[in-house]
């Protein structure tokens, strides 16, 4: 199905998820006493160093910058630092990509292809994009974007999240780098979200980028290391792109306190493949616990987020609210649901007795 109806959904309110406080206020349940499993974040974040007090006083470094672009470029196993572009999140990427873009070349129609992360269409829009929601199944969706580039006019963009939020629909890094090739021939551009790709870092194309000209690859830094506040996203593409986009970002754009975290993260490698291991062992826990007591049934996910499908999705999502527990519900399915981790054991417990209790009211 596609969706070509792109006026409204540039103030159209976007249900993002992370919103405790309205919660809070709706169930009049104190913010700090929410379990907030609306988000696909990693629940046990890096462990943040203490700071030198001068990475607040002052304007970060250049060689500080580029020791965390050598960190980065090493992490996503890229040819170089010289692919890559540092910003105060993946969100501000969403947002500067469609107008930097056009700068640089005509820009034609651009496909989403969802349903996925909704800032997308909203961003491409606001630039003055034609944009079209490509909406389709997860087994369709690759099909879907290869028949695209393959009648595509000089200049279209197609967007493919990868894997997708919220479905995690994950394809091989083969089959998207053929994608960008196509991509190429036809004179358009890939731009690849890989924002949850950190669990898989061997299915991402970033290793590739140096023979993909027209693709834009997305990463974020705060999911999978449990640092959303740092506000640290990466933009990896070609050499020239990559040095255009650093001037229109600007200069000091990352924190010092941000860059000397995440310098410290991306190099850290016991960490990662240890919390690789937790979130593929938390994944396969919360999938029995909901199998155990709900009627919900898997429809995809990844390793920091699940998502299920039932007709009951909303009554179970409004009962763990009144319970304190924010779960993520989607404008697009109502019978979605989509859950994040508990991060510590008592968190764990507070889900369990409230889907225990759920189960005993469902089987009275």
């Amino acid at each position: 199905m596609v969706d070509n109806t792109h006026t409204t959904l540039k103030t159209a309110p976007i249900n993002h998820g992370g919103a405790i406080d309205a919660a809070a206020e709706k169930y009049r349940i104190p913010p700090a006493e929410w379990l907030d499993l609306s988000t696909g974040i990693n629940p046990q974040g890096y462990p943040v160093p203490k700071i030198d007090f001068a990475h607040w006083q002052r304007l970060p470094l250049t060689s500080e910058l580029d020791g965390l672009k050598r960190a980065a470029a090493h992490y996503y196993a890229l040819p170089g630092p010289d692919y890559l572009v540092c910003t105060p999140g993946t969100q501000s990427l969403i947002q500067t990509i469609p107008f930097w873009l056009k700068d640089q070349t005509t820009i034609g129609k651009v496909h989403i292809m969802g349903p996925t992360y909704g800032e997308h269409a909203r961003c491409w829009q606001r630039a003055g994009h034609d944009c079209a929601i490509d909406e389709t199944t997860p087994d369709k969706r690759l099909a879907r974007a290869t028949e695209i580039l393959t009648s595509a006019k000089s200049g279209n963009v197609v967007i493919l999240v990868n894997p997708n939020n919220p479905d995690g629909a994950m394809f091989p890094p083969t089959e998207i780098a053929d994608l960008s090739r196509l991509a190429q021939q036809r004179d358009c551009w890939l731009i690849l979200d890989e924002a949850f790709m950190d669990c898989q870092p061997d299915l991402s194309v970033c290793p590739m980028i140096k023979d993909l000209p027209r693709t834009i690859v997305l990463r974020s830094f705060g999911k999978f290391f449990g640092l959303a506040g740092a506000r640290l996203g990466c933009a990896v593409m070609a050499i020239d792109l990559a040095r255009d986009l650093a001037e229109r970002v600007g200069p000091w754009a990352i924190p010092g306190p941000t860059i000397a975290i995440g310098t410290q993260a991306f190099s850290d490698h016991i960490w990662q493949e240890e919390n690789r291991i937790r979130l593929a062992t938390d994944s396969l826990r919360l999938d029995n616990l909901i199998a155990d007591k709900t009627a919900l049934a898997p429809f995809g996910g990844t390793d920091l987020f699940r998502y299920y499908h039932g007709t009951d999705c909303q009554k179970l999502a409004e009962y763990l609210a009144q319970c304190g527990i924010l779960v993520r519900l989607f404008d697009h399915d109502r019978e979605k649901v989509r859950f994040g981790f508990p991060g510590t054991q008592q968190d764990w417990q507070h889900l369990e007795v409230a889907l225990t209790d759920w189960a005993d009211i469902q089987s009275n």
